[in-house]
């Protein structure tokens, strides 16, 4: 072995200094030594692992790390409720198999109030299980629970459930695997998009209820009757009225929102309210005192017509004559078809009536229907 040749150290007041020659010598050997540590730390820290998550396995290859350093590696993300088979801090070996258990959202109904509840049972029945093994009461949303896909609503083979819809109970057969919309299909149950389907686990075994959602606006209406208002007037006889204002009902129409569950409301609030008055009627009643009717011979009307404008009619229409009576439907000074007559209060036949009786009427007629009643004459005598 050939010896390293060490000089004389020059002394200094702080220290002992190695000659250049020696700090070489000493310098090539650490790093041998180093060197071959190096080699041996490499060979050391090549990992292979296996991923296994979301139904996929991933192999993947590490120079040392942790199992979350495996998982990373495999671009696999854990949630705070996920299950990972390993810690997450310790050392991952060569060969190491790290599996993921997803954890599933649920919404639990607890006296009435709606929390979260995460588990990673593989089925409804179990996830309701750990539910009731954790000292909570309450029954779980069986629809709509999770963002990963519908669960299996049992875990074994074969077996029956009960399912609880509109007030009656069936028990039906589902095979392993089955989800909550195949054991609804097996019962022959439809849900709308809203209606609840919630597991529970009873003494009777596992049972899915169906709570029916009804959403959506009514209306209402009610009706206001109008109110009629007498008025008199001096323009009609005593005994007769006409209407000057038609009376129209009002009402009040309202819009609710309502949501029932299975029939029971269970939130209504007013949407809008909408109010149209009545239009008050108007009704004359006549005060006017009636002239005295002559008594007419039988069989014969009597009389003339008073002077001005009726006699001026009169003697247009029939000459003048009160008992006219031509056959043509129409009688008497104004030629009054039966109908007419007794529209305006007359019986009889027109012709029989004083001529006092007939003026009267035909003004009823006039101020009832104007002067039109009588077209050709009227027109001629300018009152049209």
């Amino acid at each position: 072995m050939n010896e390293i040749q060490v000089e004389e150290s020059v002394k200094t007041p702080w220290a002992t200094q190695a000659a250049p020659r020696t700090i070489k010598a000493i310098a090539g050997a650490t790093a041998a030594v180093l060197l071959t540590a190096m080699g041996g730390s490499i060979a050391v820290s090549h990992t292979e692992a296996v991923v296994e998550a979301d139904g996929l396995t991933r192999p993947v290859t590490l120079w040392g790390g942790s199992v979350a350093d495996a998982l990373s590696a495999a671009k696999v993300e854990v949630g705070d409720y996920d299950k990972v088979s390993a810690n997450l801090h310790s050392r991952v070996t060569d060969g190491q198999v790290v599996s993921v258990e997803r954890a599933q959202l649920y919404r639990v109904n607890e006296d009435g109030k709606m929390v979260d509840f995460w588990s990673i049972a593989p089925s409804l029945t179990e996830a309701m299980n750990v539910l009731k093994d954790s000292g909570r009461d309450g029954n779980l949303a069986a629809q709509r629970s999770t963002a990963r896909g519908e669960l299996p609503s049992l875990s074994e083979a074969k077996t029956q459930m009960q399912v609880q819809v509109d007030g009656k109970t069936q028990t039906v057969e589902v095979p392993a695997g089955a989800t909550v919309p195949q054991v609804l299909e097996a019962a022959g149950v439809n849900v709308s998009p809203i209606d609840e389907v919630h597991m529970t686990v009873g003494g009777e075994g596992p049972a899915l209820s169906v709570t029916r959602i009804k959403r959506g606006y009514t209306t209402e209406e009610k009706v206001i009757e109008f109110d009629v208002e007498e008025r008199q007037t001096d323009e009609l006889y005593e005994g007769e009225t006409r209407v000057v204002t038609e009376g129209k009902e009002g009402s009040i129409v309202t819009t609710t929102y309502r949501e029932l569950r299975d029939g029971k409301p269970v939130v209504e609030v007013l949407s809008s309210t909408k109010e149209t008055k009545p239009v008050t009627q108007v009704v004359e009643k006549g005060t006017k005192e009636r002239p005295a009717a002559r008594p007419a011979r039988p069989g014969r009307g009597t009389g003339s017509a008073p002077a001005g404008v009726w006699a001026a009619l009169a003697q247009c229409e029939s000459g003048g004559n009160p008992a006219t009576n031509t056959g043509n439907g129409y009688y008497g000074l104004y030629q009054f078809s039966l109908p007419t007559w007794q529209s305006v209060g007359g019986s009889g036949l027109p012709s029989d009536a004083s001529a006092a009786e007939q003026t009267m009427r035909a003004q009823m007629l006039q101020q009832r229907a104007g002067w039109g009643q009588w077209p050709a004459c009227a027109a001629s005598l300018g009152l049209l």
